[in-house]
């Protein structure tokens, strides 16, 4: 059985590969006038997508049972003593997240085919969201911070044509290029902390012949590093490389771009807000670990860059009528949550998060999708309400997701958890306090939009009508996930705990297990209950006569916090900051 499953792990790389192919295909063969059916289109992307997760979970099923990761390389350049490798490295990390990847991606890739297909661009659609699939998976794969780093541009650019995809609309025009070049800040931080690393680091390389840059090897390099140059120095080469993470995973203050990216078509931003793109700088900080938990300044930054930016995020969420905005910066914030808990040692605990993030994450984006489809393109919840009659899939899935995004018993629950037991384990008591109050703004801003959306009467104009099943079928089979998944690698069911899993076979890791208490998971719970039972006095109308009676609503709370809702309405003023800086230095 073993080696059967090892020749899936020994060609791992053919998952990268599948849709780049089918990206070569579509562009020639479209050009060269072989076909012009979508159908032929949709059908060479979902099933390139298909096998690629069913070998993932070969891959997956091998890790299972390996005793150490595989690496696989071949030299690509040589220059001098420097030599650069590019292949691919099979771990639990790596397993993990192509799983995700593909099946998010599949799901999504479904979804695509009935939201997009009266746009002209349709077929223009799938040769990008094919490029970005191959991007995405060569990163997951990469077995060196060389070719991390090639990946991470082609994730970069193939996202800047998925955001300005209808580019002949201004705004999304210049929403792709904000996110473009924010990114590239973060990118070019993320190029010199590289080339640091690697110029302090190269005697080390040449005596060890390791291939440079391998991950397999990063931890003794890291060491070398730590002992080669001083505390300062070090610091400013691991920053260097997290401010790649800070632009990628749309971190305080290179925030700004990610809700502008909702100009792009709305399973797109189910892509690069769920499982995809965000996803990647979380992962990079999980790759090179080993560099960032020497230094307890870095670990310190990491924490309190993710803990601000889940702030910040989460009361921007809470003022939004934009349904895509609202989701956009809960996305923000979460990738927050999952910072934070990296930069306190809770390391399993972020990319549990993450996990269950893409699937619950993905569902409410295209929920929004299928909403907006429904009603002729309206995005504001002001012209919404009483949805759950006309999409009823739509609404209990949305539900779902708003249960699992708040830690209320479904998926994100546990992976919460995990994470505010980590705080609490690295006696965090104010991130721990933070946490909490972020947990408590993420249910209220998630059930305001539900209640806004799907309850009380229709304020539209717009006929509503419900999606047709290519878009409702992913919903559905997206919410079993959503629900479950957090329960059954929670360690309290059947299966191993992600814990455990993500951190087998790593010696650098095993400080990282954590104990909480007993009473976090009930104080965890009753907070987000709290943000849902203030979300539905303000915003549902059966709270109505309770509304009257005390005479305390949404409209006079509005003017008794004006200073602090102008504050979030006008997103900390950060973006207005910019452009002034732009315009005046």
């Amino acid at each position: 059985m073993s080696s059967f499953l090892e020749f899936f792990v020994q060609n791992a790389g053919l998952v990268a590969a599948l849709p780049l192919w089918v990206f070569l295909i579509i562009v020639f063969g479209r050009n060269l006038g072989v076909y012009n059916d979508k159908k032929y289109t949709v059908w060479l992307t979902c099933a390139s997508t298909f096998i690629g997760l069913i070998w993932s979970l070969f891959i997956f099923g091998w890790t299972l049972v390996a005793d150490e990761p595989l690496s696989k390389n071949i030299t690509w350049l040589v220059a001098g003593d420097i030599k650069l490798s590019v292949g691919w490295l099979v771990d639990n990390l790596s397993a993990m997240m192509l799983l995700v990847v593909t099946s998010v991606s599949l799901l999504i890739q479904v979804y695509s085919h009935g939201y997009m297909q009266e746009d002209k661009g349709y077929h223009r659609f799938f040769v990008y969201l094919n490029l970005f699939n191959f991007s995405m998976l060569g990163l997951v794969l990469s077995s060196n911070l060389f070719q991390v780093y090639i990946f991470w541009e082609l994730v970069g650019l193939s996202s800047y044509l998925l955001i300005g995809f209808w580019f002949s609309r201004p705004s999304a025009a210049h929403a792709a290029t904000k996110a473009f070049i924010v990114n590239r800040i973060g990118d070019f931080g993320l190029l010199v902390g590289i080339l640091a690393f690697l110029f302090v680091s190269l005697n080390w390389w040449m005596q060890s012949g390791d291939v440079y840059l391998s991950f397999t090897s990063l931890a003794p390099a890291a060491e070398y590093v730590y002992a080669a140059v001083n505390p300062t120095i070090y610091y400013l080469i691991a920053f260097a490389i997290f401010m790649g993470p800070i632009a990628k995973s749309a971190q305080f203050p290179l925030h700004v771009w990610l809700p502008d990216a909702m100009e792009g078509p709305t399973p797109i931003s189910a892509l690069i807000h769920a499982a995809t793109m965000v996803a990647a700088g979380v992962f990079l900080i999980a790759r090179v670990y080993p560099i960032f938990e020497l230094s307890p300044c870095i670990m310190t930054t990491i924490a309190w860059v993710g803990a601000i930016t889940a702030f910040i995020a989460a009361t921007i969420a809470i003022t939004q009528y934009d349904i895509k905005k609202a989701l956009a910066y809960s996305t923000c914030s979460q990738l927050g949550y999952m910072v934070m808990a990296m930069g306190v040692g809770a390391y399993a605990a972020g990319l549990f998060h993450l996990m269950t993030h893409a699937f619950f994450k993905a569902m409410l984006f295209l929920c929004s999708g299928a909403v907006i489809h429904g009603l002729a393109n309206q995005q504001d919840m002001r012209y919404m309400g009483g949805l759950r009659k006309h999409l009823p899939v739509v609404a209990y899935t949305y539900l779902v997701g708003c249960f699992a995004i708040s830690g209320i018993l479904l998926s994100g629950f546990w992976s919460k958890e995990e994470i505010l037991s980590g705080l609490h384990s690295a006696n965090q008591s104010t991130l721990l306090i933070l946490g909490l109050v972020i947990a408590f703004m993420t249910s209220f801003y998630m059930f305001r939009t539900y209640f806004l959306t799907f309850e009380g009467e229709y304020r539209g104009k717009a006929h509503p009508h419900d999606a047709p099943k290519v878009m409702s079928i992913p919903l559905i089979i997206l919410a079993i996930p959503s629900a479950f998944i957090g329960l059954l690698l929670s360690g309290k069911a059947f299966l191993p705990s992600f814990d455990k899993y993500i951190s087998a076979g790593s010696s650098s890791l095993t400080h990282l297990e954590h104990h909480g208490t007993l009473m976090l998971p009930l104080i965890s719970i009753l907070v987000a209950l709290a943000g849902l039972l203030l979300a539905a006095y303000f915003y549902c109308d059966r709270f109505e006569n309770a509304r009257n009676t005390i005479k305390i609503n949404a409209d006079n709370m509005r003017n008794v916090l004006k200073p602090a809702y102008n504050l979030t309405t006008n997103l900390w003023y950060i973006d207005k900051f910019y452009y002034w800086c732009i315009d005046n230095i």
